[in-house]
């Protein structure tokens, strides 16, 4: 179509350029009403194809309006439908809540009924565990109790608390039956009396048929049966854990007393009264009458002084010997070392006056001592300066007076140390003692006093090592002073004499 209307351009144009005839005239009207005519019906048939494009949009349109009603009825009735469900599962879901609140309201009643019997089972398990601690605890009192406890028949009773122990965890109510049968008999052994024939050991002799007299817990005494010896149980108030001791060396009053009460006890006869020789009150009577029954060497009271003071005894035994030692060697060494011979100072003085300066070298190297050595650093530069010599002597003397000193500071340790140990030795007595008082009271004073005495052993050990050894210390030490001021004397004046000053 575009080309053919500029065919019939052209051709217009070359209509007007070009000398036509009058015919020619008419024929480019008819022409141009052609064109005219053409183009309309080019115009109608575009008119007609957008026409049909109308109509198939709106053939288009329709089919979409109709597409989109229906499916917003679809949607409606899925709407409808969907609202109809809901409301059913709402009311499924109310119900559902409801029925779940009242499960867990039945639930939450339940748990605080289960937590409440647990926490009554939890009390009544802690009761058991803290009535079998409570028993435990009794048994093992009793058993610590025992070795410092009255002795007779002490292996029977921790025999039956250990068996009460071993029971604790399956049978506690045997356990404490056990335990309080074991107080029971020892109440009874405190208010009961007894007369029996027995197999005892009297001194180092065992298996002696004696007769045995009890009086509750305060009074035991054996005799033989062939009347030859008497032993008796007394207390000791010692830290060695032994609160009751035997003792077959009694006085002869005490033993004859205590054999004719045995022998009246087994021939009594009902209602009659027999005096037993009792120490009610438990004070240190007997016991300084058996004490002074024996005769100990001093040998046996050093030994026995060193028991006392126990295991800190022996470094502070240590350190006595090695100070007493180490003070002899000192002395020896600082005497050897710094002995001025006057005859010595005199020769090298006239070889000096003689200008014999080798000779005077010669007779330093033989010598032996720190002094000839300081010497002969100064006659080595007698062809140098004095500020030479000067130091040649001050290296002498650096090399020569710490071998004085030497040790002397261990030894002033040692003086130190001493008392430290014996205060250490009295801290661990008196956490003994402590311990002791814990198990059997303060009902017994000896046991205090006993205890203190004891505890200030290595004190008064450390002391008595302490004081010698610091003495021995100052005196060294002042001798050392002495000898290094005759070295500086003695050298110099060399010095002055070979070097002097102008």
């Amino acid at each position: 179509m575009k080309y053919i209307c500029l065919l019939l351009l052209f051709f217009t144009g070359i209509s007007y350029s070009w000398p036509w005839s009058s015919k020619t005239e008419v024929d480019s009207v008819a022409i141009k009403d052609s064109l005219k005519q053409i183009q309309i019906r080019e115009l109608r048939n575009e008119i007609d194809a957008l026409s049909r494009i109308r109509m198939k949009k709106a053939d288009s349109l329709e089919k979409l309006e109709a597409i989109h009603w229906q499916n917003r009825y679809n949607e409606t009735k899925l709407t409808e439908e969907y609202q109809t469900e809901g409301r059913e599962i709402d009311s499924r879901y109310t119900k559902l809540s409801t029925d779940l609140g009242r499960l867990n309201e039945e639930i939450q009643m339940n748990k605080n009924i289960t937590a409440e019997e647990e926490e009554l089972a939890k009390n009544e398990v802690n009761n058991l565990e803290n009535f079998n601690t409570q028993i435990k605890l009794s048994i093992d009192k009793s058993l610590t109790d025992i070795p410092g406890d009255y002795p007779i028949f002490m292996n029977m009773r921790m025999l039956s608390l250990k068996e009460a122990e071993n029971d604790i965890e399956k049978n506690p109510l045997s356990a404490m039956n056990i335990y309080l049968t074991d107080l029971l008999y020892r109440h009874k052994l405190t208010y009961t009396q007894k007369l029996s024939k027995e197999e005892s050991q009297i001194g180092n002799v065992p298996d002696v048929t004696v007769h045995r007299l009890r009086l509750g817990t305060i009074f035991l005494a054996e005799k033989s049966i062939d009347e030859t010896q008497v032993q008796g149980l007394f207390r000791s108030g010692t830290l060695q854990g032994r609160l009751f001791d035997w003792n077959n060396e009694l006085p002869q009053n005490l033993s004859q007393e205590i054999s004719s009460a045995i022998i009246h006890a087994s021939n009594t006869e009902e209602n009659k009264t027999v005096n037993i020789p009792l120490d009610i009150l438990q004070n240190n009577a007997i016991k300084k009458a058996i004490s002074k029954s024996k005769d100990l060497t001093l040998k046996d009271e050093l030994k026995e002084f060193f028991k006392k003071g126990g295991i800190v005894m022996y470094p502070l035994i240590l350190i006595a010997v090695f100070a007493f030692l180490l003070s002899i060697e000192r002395f020896l060494f600082i005497t050897v070392k710094g002995y001025q011979s006057k005859r010595f100072i005199k020769k090298l003085n006239i070889m000096i006056s003689n200008n014999l300066f080798t000779d005077a070298q010669n007779l330093c190297e033989k010598k032996h001592g720190s002094l000839p050595k300081i010497l002969y650093s100064i006659l080595i530069k007698i062809d140098s300066s004095r500020e030479n010599a000067e130091k040649s002597l001050q290296e002498s003397l650096l090399r020569e007076i710490p071998k004085l000193e030497r040790r002397m500071g261990l030894l002033s340790a040692m003086g130190t140390v001493a008392p430290l140990l014996g205060l250490l030795g009295t801290v661990t007595g008196i956490i003994t003692l402590f311990n002791v008082i814990t198990e059997v009271g303060t009902n017994d004073a000896r046991v205090l006093a006993g205890g203190i005495s004891e505890a200030l052993v290595t004190t008064e050990t450390g002391l008595i090592i302490a004081i010698p050894v610091m003495i021995l210390h100052g005196l060294l030490t002042e001798k050392i002073e002495k000898v290094v001021n005759e070295f500086y004397v003695e050298s110099i004046s060399l010095l002055n004499k070979l070097f002097p000053q102008k």
